[in-house]
């Protein structure tokens, strides 16, 4: 599918749009999908244009006074994968030590119920367990006392 007269004059106003720095449908980014989005073209159509993305590509590598714009996004994309690993790395050792605490927790409940039932075997067998009223929901006075503790 060949391109035509009318879209390889759009990719040319493009490219020297782009390289003047004064783009009108774009982000002004020196990239293949810029020109083809300044053209009014898809990217596609834009690939097709052989010759029109060679002189641009070799147009942008002559000019060499701006950052790099693929070199600088690929050292961000590396910089944030490289906070990415760092954040995913914090978060599976709180993981590993909150499920550490949890089992020390755990053990120290089952070690204090042990206990627990330890003195009140104990103190069953002295028989000296005095069992409390139970608590009422009647506004919390205790049947037994004029003045409702016990």
């Amino acid at each position: 599918m060949t391109v035509t007269p009318q879209a390889l004059a759009a990719l040319e106003a493009a490219a020297d749009r782009l390289l003047a720095a004064s783009p009108l449908r774009s982000d002004g980014s020196l990239t293949i999908a810029a020109l083809a989005r300044e053209a009014g073209l898809s990217r596609a159509t834009a690939y097709r244009a052989t010759e029109i993305i060679e002189t641009f590509r070799r147009r942008v590598d002559e000019r060499g006074d701006g950052p790099n714009v693929p070199d600088t996004l690929r050292e961000l994309i590396r910089e944030l994968t490289g906070e990415l690993r760092e954040a995913r790395r914090a978060r599976h050792e709180e993981i590993t030590d909150l499920r550490r605490s949890v089992d020390t927790l755990a053990q120290h409940v089952q070690a204090l119920t042990l206990d627990n039932q330890a003195l009140r075997a104990e103190l069953g067998l002295r028989g000296s367990i005095s069992t409390l009223p139970a608590a009422r929901h009647d506004g919390g006075k205790i049947e037994g006392r004029p003045d409702g503790t016990g």
